[in-house]
This record gives C-alpha cells, sequence and structure tokens, in this order.
C-alpha cells in the first residue's frame, strides 16, 4: 500500500484472517487488521498514522511487525510467533505498542533473537506478553532479550514501558546499552526509558542491565527467575537512574550499581532493599 488516508478518514485493509506472504506500507493514516501473515517479510509500515491491529504473524523470513520511521502510530493486538530476529520493532517518534503477545522468536544467521526493539521518543509500551525465546539449539547462541534498545540515530528517550510480563526468556527482560555514550540524548530532567508496573522472569542472571545508559526509572516491578545473582545490573556510567518499591522473589538483591555510575543514583522501598 503506498496511497495513503487522512486522519478523519484512514484506508482500511481487513481481514478475517486471510492467509498472505506480506504485508508492506508506505504511506500515510493506514489501518491493517485482521490478516495472517506467514512465510514472507512480515507486516512492515512506514509513514503517520498507521494502525495494526488484530493480525497473526508467524514462521516469517524476516521479522514480525517493523514500524519504521513512524510517527502517531499503533501496534495493537496482534500474535507474533516464531519468527526472525525480533517480534515487533519500532523507530520514529510516538508509537503505541499495546497488548501484543510475542513467542519463540528466532535467531537466523547467528543473529539475535528478541521481543521488541525500540529508538526513538515518545513511546508508549503497555500490556504485551513476551515469553518463550530460546538461546539453545543453536551453533552461535543469540542473547534473547524481552525489550532492547542500543545506541542509534536519533536518540531514545521518553519511552514508557508499563504493565508487561516477560517470561521464559533466555536473557533479560529489558537491556539498554549505549557503546557512544552520551548518544541516548535525552534532556535534562526527561527519563530515556521509564520501566513501572512489568512482571519479569527471565532466565538471565539479571533482569534488566544497562550499560552506559543514564536517566532510567524503575518503579513497582516484579522480578523473578531461576538463575538471577541480581534484579537489576547498572554499569558503566549509567548515571542518574531510579530504583523505587520493586520486589525480587529469592532473596536476590534487587540493584547492583558501579562506581562511575552512582552519581545521582537513587533507591527506595525495595524488597529486599
Amino acid at each position: 500500500m503506498t496511497k495513503s488516508g487522512t486522519p478523519e478518514s484512514p484506508i482500511k485493509l481487513v481481514a478475517d484472517g486471510a492467509p498472505v506472504d506480506n504485508i508492506h506500507v508506505t504511506a500515510n493514516h493506514v489501518v491493517v487488521e485482521g490478516f495472517t501473515v506467514a512465510g514472507g517479510d512480515g507486516i512492515e509500515l512506514e509513514g503517520t498514522g498507521i494502525t495494526a491491529r488484530h493480525n497473526t504473524i508467524h514462521d516469517t523470513r524476516r521479522g514480525g511487525i517493523a514500524c519504521t520511521r513512524c510517527s502517531d502510530s499503533t501496534i495493537a493486538s496482534n500474535t507474533v510467533q516464531h519468527v526472525s530476529t525480533v517480534g515487533i520493532y519500532i523507530s520514529g517518534q510516538r508509537i503505541t505498542v499495546s497488548d501484543n503477545t510475542v513467542s519463540e522468536t528466532v535467531a537466523v544467521d547467528d543473529g539475535d533473537a528478541d521481543g521488541i526493539r525500540f529508538f526513538g521518543t515518545g513511546h508508549r509500551i503497555t500490556g504485551n506478553t513476551i515469553r518463550d525465546i530460546s538461546a539453545r539449539g543453536y551453533r552461535a547462541p543469540p542473547h534473547p532479550d524481552c525489550f532492547q534498545t542500543f545506541d542509534h540515530s536519533p536518540p531514545t528517550y521518553d519511552v514508557v514501558i508499563s504493565g508487561n510480563t516477560c517470561q521464559n526468556v533466555d536473557a533479560q527482560c529489558l537491556i539498554a546499552t549505549d557503546d557512544q555514550p552520551g548518544s541516548s540524548g535525552a534532556p535534562n530532567g526527561v527519563p530515556s526509558i521509564t520501566f513501572v508496573d512489568n512482571t519479569c522472569a527471565p532466565n538471565g542472571a539479571q533482569a534488566i542491565n544497562l550499560r552506559s545508559w543514564p536517566n532510567v526509572e524503575i518503579r513497582h516491578n516484579t522480578f523473578s527467575g531461576p538463575n538471577l545473582n541480581r534484579a537489576i545490573l547498572i554499569i558503566d556510567g549509567s548515571t542518574g537512574c531510579t530504583v523505587i518499591d520493586n520486589t525480587t522473589a529469592g532473596g536476590v538483591p534487587t540493584v547492583d550499581v558501579d562506581g562511575a555510575s552512582r552519581p545521582g543514583f537513587r533507591q527506595n522501598g525495595n524488597s529486599p532493599a
């Protein structure tokens, strides 16, 4: 689809489960609803005011749903299973990702296997379930995470990740890394990531890993997992982070912060303290 609708009258591509190989949208104000997408590239979106909802995507050659260079768009209530590399990928401004289920992402060509990757500003990632992503059975094992971002241009900040569930994923619930420190670009006083009210039960040594990624708020989350050494690892100059009112199962320490990340660090009300 390359023809655009309007905010008042979007173009609607609607199916009742009809199977297709690929859906590609490069246009504005388009709705994609009710398709079964398998065997091809998944759903690829680019534009403003795009909505993808109630679709089923599985066994693709590439990712499940990608919304790149998108703005004011919505990815909601989709089921993404056994796709390549990443279930849902977003970049741009003000993209809402809500109430989706992502499971069994697989790695291809020694790549990675993740649930949701996010880049850009103003995103709201809420109410999603990500589960059952394994690192086993590969020559070069992937590093499966539920949510991932990394150094990127334009910068990533003002992202809220709330009310999600991460289960049986072999690395972490959230990883944010910046190998070019300072490029995350959050303005003064604006959190880069707000991670709140999530349930994280991954299989890695920590549920959250921040490396050179400052100004993250981590509040009211529940952490558990069979291999946790700590719930949250904050290292390499991830300054200005806040860890408040989180609960970690099994007596595992809630947070481990290195000296380079201590400036501006605050914690309170965590269990264990």
